[in-house]
């Protein structure tokens, strides 16, 4: 009977620690505030990890009313290593979304799950203000 309890335990382990991680992470980002931040990219076509928009976010161009005292964190961001980060899509999106970004008449922006001294979640692209999940290609 014991034996038998041990390897329920075992087995279901994994299941507990995942779930609770993952509604760590949804509860996490239900506290934040949904942000824009501008950002500039391009796909480095990286066969190893995917196919993905490499972006850096454009500070400059970002609206910083959005934040406290109007200040972007722009130091809370890069002590968490996110002024880069990495927007993954289908093969044949990437190369789309590539000419759209490169395209200077248009403009990408990252929304972030954000609280202060949290880790910030990206959660959608923006092209022109419109959803690139939701893009009818």
């Amino acid at each position: 009977m014991h034996k038998k309890i041990q390897n329920i335990l075992i087995i279901f382990t994994p299941f507990f620690l995942i779930t609770s991680w993952v509604g760590y992470i949804i509860y996490s980002i239900s506290l934040g505030t949904e942000v824009k931040l501008r950002i500039q990219g391009y796909d480095p076509r990286d066969l190893l990890a995917g196919y993905y928009i490499e972006y850096t976010i454009d500070w400059n161009n970002t609206d910083c009313r959005q934040f406290e005292n109007n200040i972007c964190p722009e130091e809370e961001f890069a002590k968490k290593n996110l002024n880069r980060g990495r927007f993954y899509t289908t093969k044949e999106d990437a190369q789309q979304l590539e000419k759209e970004l490169q395209d200077s008449n248009n403009k990408a922006e990252i929304i972030y799950s954000y609280h202060k001294n949290k880790y910030p979640y990206a959660l959608r692209l923006l092209i022109n203000g419109k959803s690139w999940e939701n893009d009818d290609k």
